[in-house]
């Protein structure tokens, strides 16, 4: 494949997941639920995006030392 078409490849798709993107989340952003709890949402992202880190953290003071 030449640079060229990978080029025309990458811009489409991120054109096309940019769109998709862009229409769910105003299709998420106009359910009356979501916006009348907009602020439990953002906290809900907040807490789940933290959730690897604390889980990782965890099984690091978990696990055994080995030296």
């Amino acid at each position: 494949m030449s640079y060229r078409q990978f080029a025309g490849y990458n811009v489409s798709g991120a054109l096309a997941w940019v769109l998709a993107l862009l229409l769910a989340g105003y299709w998420f952003g106009q359910i009356p639920t979501v916006k009348r709890n907009f602020h439990i949402v953002i906290l809900a992202i907040i807490v789940i995006s933290l959730l690897p880190v604390v889980i990782e953290y965890w099984r690091a003071r978990r696990a055994p030392t080995t030296t």
